[in-house]
């Protein structure tokens, strides 16, 4: 049975749009190719192709445990086996679309038709009918667990007024390219997608959103905050470049709560804004933080230091910028690393190291002289280069009027207890404070290591005042570095290692967990015969100076895997990847689109996934 989600509400919202039941499911709509000499398909063709197709959405299994196919005999020749993955195969369903990223069956049933469409010839009553696309019967069957609410803003996010100097979208790559269609189409979907989703279990409508552009700048996205808001009471969070924050503007916004607006400011001078952003109006951006101050809306302010004229230019307007954004009670200030990929400049505009280290220095010492939380992304180059510290329950900041502000916590302060419960690392601080503050307790107790020695302090659960709001800000009001690294990383490693019984192992890792994974290895006390090598591929795709590992895509890790066998050191019996670069689709997809099993059948050599979740935080 499939569920039918939408409420009253949502019924009415799609009638006043004139969405019919029928049309529904026609809103999303997918075209079919059609075939040109080139893309001929003969029928013995068909088997194997559609198999390798098959095994990009899924594991076979026997008795539970996964079975790794490489070939298949044909019941009618059973004497000739057909290879599944030859050396020089051109990819069934590799179109380069999001949805081979975000909902791959579609693609499969694009190509399905399409190989169809090779072979036979379509009719209607005893008359041939071309076809030339597909719309979906009941879009209920394609809901999954998703972004929830963050999800279906991103659909609206097609569109910017703004021309950034380091705009990312400039870099993406070729999949998460945007292209607005025509505003009431979009609306008419994204009505569509709320009227489908399910609050409690974030089941939606897959996605289908490139890399976000301005929100705010579509021109029914008032329309559709009030009808998501009308759907769930969870938070929205609203990324904007702040060029849209009119006082007409907020004060609609304030009729949205709980919400979060990230505010793109970059810089607090209005000729350097001009200049980063294109903005033509900057003081709508530079006005916003206390209109949002006034208005009781919890914000955060967003800064991506570019080091153009010079480093220093970039470092001084960093400093006034800060101090500016402080005034106006901010949650936290995010400050962005910058970064390019290839597509972007095919040039070196910089030397990353430089720039994040000045960067870095002086981020922590504005940390001394600013009441609010600062924070590096990615909070893991931080640290990264001394793994005690990644593990350390240690504060970088405390959000103004939260109960952890109340309780006296202050930023380096070392968390040693919570309820008398003792803590022993970041991971564990954290989830402690996430399930007092979710849980009914009126108040808990914390320890805190100080220069002096320790200090117990209470924290009021419900004491608090703006900007913290426990639905916004997790942790009582407790900002951390970054995440870190969960402790069963390297238990996962183990038991795969003992489960496979291999003896040598490639693990690839990247720049900014390779040091802290490394102590982890040391301290699990692996077999003295298994042989652990470690290396870090180059973000040789997404090229620029990025060297992310959550951006790493199938190419790069087969690269980096030609490139071991090229030392001599033997072929390993596994190779082990983090899962977190395939984490966005759901369907084990990289950025490009492509299944990270093409790791195992490019290089012959099973690959073990360690679950992780992407460390950008």
């Amino acid at each position: 049975m499939i569920p039918h989600p939408y409420s009253e509400d949502s019924m009415k919202d799609l009638n006043q749009a004139r969405i019919s039941k029928e049309d529904r499911g026609y809103l999303f709509r997918y075209p079919i190719e059609t075939s040109s000499e080139s893309d001929y398909w003969n029928l013995s063709e068909l088997p194997a192709r559609h198999l390798r197709a098959l095994l990009d959405l899924l594991s076979p299994t026997w008795k539970g445990e996964k079975v790794r196919i490489d070939g298949y005999r044909s019941l009618g020749e059973p004497d000739l086996v057909h290879p599944l993955f030859p050396d020089e195969t051109r990819e069934f369903g590799r179109s380069g679309n999001r949805l081979e990223l975000y909902e791959p069956r579609l693609t499969y049933v694009q190509k399905l038709i399409q190989s169809l469409l090779s072979i036979i010839q379509f009719e209607y009553k005893n008359e041939r009918i071309q076809i030339d696309g597909f719309h979906l019967k009941n879009p209920a069957q394609w809901l999954r667990p998703g972004g929830g609410a963050a999800d279906i803003l991103a659909q609206a996010a097609t569109r910017c007024n703004l021309k950034c100097r380091f705009c990312y979208n400039l870099g993406s790559p070729p999949a998460l390219k945007t292209t607005p269609r025509k505003a009431k189409e979009e609306f008419q979907e994204i009505l569509t997608r709320i009227a489908y989703y399910v609050p409690g279990s974030k089941m939606g409508l897959f996605p289908n959103a490139g890399s976000p552009c301005e929100m705010l700048a579509h021109p029914y996205i008032l329309e559709i905050l009030s009808a998501l808001r009308r759907k769930t009471g969870e938070v929205l969070r609203i990324a904007t470049n702040g060029s849209q924050l009119t006082p007409e503007i907020i004060r609609a916004l304030a009729q949205y709560h709980p919400l979060l607006v990230d505010v793109s400011l970059n810089s607090s001078s209005s000729t350097r804004r001009r200049w980063l952003m294109k903005d033509s109006h900057p003081e709508v951006a530079l006005s916003a933080p206390a209109a949002l101050q006034s208005a009781h809306i919890p914000y955060s302010v967003v800064i991506v230091p570019w080091p153009f004229p010079s480093v220093e230019e970039m470092v001084k307007d960093l400093t006034r910028t800060v101090a500016y954004s402080a005034r106006f009670n901010p949650v936290y200030i995010q400050i962005s690393l910058p970064g390019y990929s290839q597509w972007f400049s095919k040039e070196a505009l910089f030397d990353r190291e430089e720039v994040w280290n000045r960067l870095k220095a002086e981020i922590l010492r504005l940390r001394t002289v600013t009441d609010c939380p600062l924070i590096i992304r990615p909070g893991l180059f931080e640290e990264y280069l001394d793994p005690e510290a990644v593990d350390a329950p240690r504060l970088i900041g405390v959000i103004k009027n939260s109960p952890a502000a109340g309780a006296g916590l202050v930023k380096g302060d070392r968390l040693i207890a919570i309820n008398g419960l003792p803590i022993k690392n970041r991971t564990q601080a954290r989830s402690l404070l996430g399930m007092i503050q979710d849980s009914p307790m009126q108040e808990a107790s914390i320890t805190v290591d100080r220069p002096g020695g320790p200090i117990e302090l209470t924290l009021d659960l419900k004491k608090f005042d703006y900007p913290f709001n426990p639905r916004i800000a997790p942790f009582a009001g407790c900002v951390f570095p970054s995440s870190g690294i969960p402790l069963n990383w390297s238990e996962q490693l183990r038991n795969m290692v003992l489960f496979k019984q291999v003896r040598e192992v490639l693990i690839l890792t990247s720049t900014l967990v390779k040091p802290i994974l490394e102590k982890r290895i040391r301290e699990n006390f692996f077999p003295t015969e298994v042989k652990l090598h470690m290396r870090v591929p180059p973000n040789r795709y997404l090229g620029g100076n990025i060297f992310m590992g959550d951006l790493l895509v199938v190419e790069d890790f087969i690269n980096a895997v030609k490139e071991y066998l090229k030392e001599g050191l033997g072929s390993p019996d596994l190779i082990v990847i983090p899962s977190s670069p395939f984490h966005m689709s759901g369907w084990g997809r990289d950025l490009t689109g492509r299944v990270y099993k093409d790791i195992e059948r490019s290089t012959g050599i099973p690959v073990g996934l360690i679950e992780c979740d992407p460390i950008f935080d």
